[in-house]
């Protein structure tokens, strides 16, 4: 590309052609004129000159014919007292008289071009190079008559140097005044042209300004008409522009906060498929930032083929479009998606608008519902089956007065009241952890090893039924912000467990330390362990590995549940190790 040149370089330049061409044609001129004028006054001059002296020379030759030493001397005489080189030459082209040189050792004229004029009775004249005296001539000849006969040709000559050096001392001069007039014209005409580029730098300054978003800025109004109005016209134009552009982005800071503020998932795609905007909560779907999926094609982004047929449902018709889809995650993701068609101004179709809603909430608690109402009459169901079958037998016995069975049968109502009882209170129990989920409770900090030793305490007949050593690591200055009624509830329900699934005389170590930002606390037993494929489940409600041994081992189903809730309540996490026939180790971590 072409560099391009300032305003000023292409005007100045310009200015000094246009003022050097026109002086030197000056001075071409004008020397040409001074030498021509001069040429002309010279050959009048030699002419006058030849013909006073034609007369003069003409009697001579009359009186002394054959006597040529005269004449000669007659030249020599007047050549110094004129300066002028006269010069007599016969018919025949001999010199008889020259005023500067030797006539006896001069050439022949014959072949001399004014002499040849002359002597066909006319006015000779030539300006050429005399070898005789050295010096560019002119020559004037002019015949000297005796009736019609040439008696002689008198030349006068002067030397044209003289009329050379002057023109030259003019032409010297007049090139010292050009230079010194192109000087003083070169700074008269960088001086106009500053004045006539400075407003247009300034103009173009300002127009950089507003090129640079700067539309506050204002051009200085220069004082010519023509730049004046253009000055006006650019403000004008930048302060209507920034009007709309502070418009423009006020609303778009309007919508872009609404944009961003909805929890739910809009995308806007044109025809092609093509993401028009996106915000953060779509983007977070598909696990993208919001500004990289901007002109990218959303089957690049959501590769999901329930998806991908409701963006062709929705392209291929104007009415609204409505769906469920999964997406598969660690825990899968279900949205309720609908479409409306958009438009341009001119009612013509440009894309779609979809809509994301997330209802993975709504739908688990759907589930959980319906597999909790499930799962409480099935648990309530089976004592209730087994204390009212009892009851009916031991209403026969007693009526036979067989006391002893009856105790026994007592016992069995007993145990099953225990459990529905323990149900109940567990149910109560994950009800009000569902309940406190979300709200705002001051923790207390708490000395990790009571809150330990309170939870084995409250399993010490379990602990002593099966003869288990019970092994505590806690450091006794360790601490922790919790809830100490939750969380001694959370480490009771892992050493019940664990107390549950142990075998007689085995141990259980329960292991407190802080491991960076979090405080662990963990329970290992050696008991029957689980299975690998039941890991992921066990923190259900109501899932038991073994349902048969769990019923009878006394256990509802929700100590689990209830500890994971516990543990999300204050911000932690629960992990599970555990190998069949290996034994079980449960860990829960809460940050500090």
């Amino acid at each position: 590309m072409n560099k391009k040149k300032k305003l000023i370089w292409q005007i100045f330049p310009s200015f000094l052609v246009i003022i050097f061409l026109s002086l030197t044609a000056v001075t071409s001129y004008s020397t040409h004129y001074f030498k021509k004028f001069f040429l002309e006054n010279s050959e009048k001059e030699l002419t006058i000159r030849a013909k006073l002296l034609q007369k003069k020379f003409g009697d001579i030759l009359k009186e002394n014919q054959g006597r040529t030493r005269d004449i000669d001397e007659q030249c020599k005489d007047i050549g110094e007292k004129t300066d002028t080189r006269v010069t007599v030459i016969l018919p025949s082209g001999v010199v008889v008289g020259d005023s500067f040189g030797d006539t006896a050792a001069m050439e022949n004229h014959m072949k001399r071009p004014e002499i040849m004029e002359a002597l066909k009775r006319k006015k000779g004249v030539s300006i050429r190079y005399s070898a005789t005296l050295d010096k560019n001539m002119m020559y004037i000849a002019i015949p000297v008559m005796d009736d019609k006969t040439v008696m002689a040709v008198i030349r006068t000559s002067v030397s044209i140097s003289t009329i050379d050096n002057g023109i030259k001392s003019v032409r010297n001069n007049i090139l010292l005044a050009l230079v010194f007039i192109i000087f003083i014209a070169g700074i008269v005409s960088l001086y106009v042209t500053r004045r006539i580029t400075h407003p247009v730098e300034l103009m173009k300054n300002g127009a950089l300004q507003f090129a640079k978003g700067n539309l506050s800025a204002r051009l200085a109004v220069p004082d010519s008409e023509e730049l004046s109005d253009l000055a006006v016209t650019m403000n004008q134009m930048a302060q209507n522009l920034d009007e709309k552009i502070k418009a423009f982005r006020n609303r778009s800071m309007e919508l872009e906060a609404v944009h961003s503020s909805m929890q739910e998932g809009v995308i806007a795609i044109d025809k092609h498929e093509r993401i028009i905007t996106i915000n953060t909560a779509a983007a977070k779907i598909f696990d993208f930032a919001a500004p990289e999926l901007k002109g990218r094609y959303i089957l690049e982004v959501a590769r999901n083929i329930e998806f991908q047929k409701f963006i062709q449902q929705a392209l291929a018709t104007p009415e609204p479009v409505e769906a469920d889809i999964v997406i598969k995650r660690n825990e899968d993701l279900i949205l309720n998606i609908h479409s409306t068609a958009l438009y341009e101004t001119a009612e013509r179709r440009m894309g779609t608008l979809i809509i994301f809603h997330d209802i993975t909430r709504i739908r688990r608690l759907e589930r959980m519902h319906k597999d909790f109402a499930a799962n409480v009459s099935h648990e309530l169901k089976t004592p209730l089956t087994t204390i009212k079958g009892f009851i009916e037998t031991l209403q026969e016995m007693m009526a036979d007065k067989d006391t002893r069975q009856g105790e026994k049968f007592l016992r069995i109502i007993e145990k099953n009241v225990n459990r529905m009882v323990e149900l109940i209170n567990d149910l109560l129990a994950l009800s009000r952890l569902e309940r406190l989920q979300g709200t705002d409770i001051l923790f207390e900090n708490q000395h990790v090893s009571t809150l330990i030793q309170g939870a084995v305490s409250s399993c010490n007949a379990g602990i002593k039924a099966k003869n288990i050593t019970i092994s505590i690591d806690c450091p006794q200055d360790l601490t922790a912000m919790v809830d100490p009624i939750l969380m001694e509830q959370a480490v009771f329900n892992l050493v019940d467990n664990a107390v549950k699934y142990s075998r007689e005389n085995t141990s259980i170590d329960i292991i407190a330390s802080q491991q960076g930002r979090f405080i662990d606390i963990a329970v290992k037993d050696n008991g029957r362990g689980i299975d690998k494929e039941h890991l992921p489940k066990i923190f259900n409600r109501f899932y038991r590995v073994d349902k048969a041994r769990s019923r009878h081992e006394g256990g509802t189903g929700l100590g689990l549940a209830i500890v994971k809730h516990i543990t999300q309540y204050h911000h932690g996490k629960i992990d599970v190790q555990s190998r069949k026939d290996k034994g079980s180790l449960f860990k829960i971590s809460i940050p500090l």
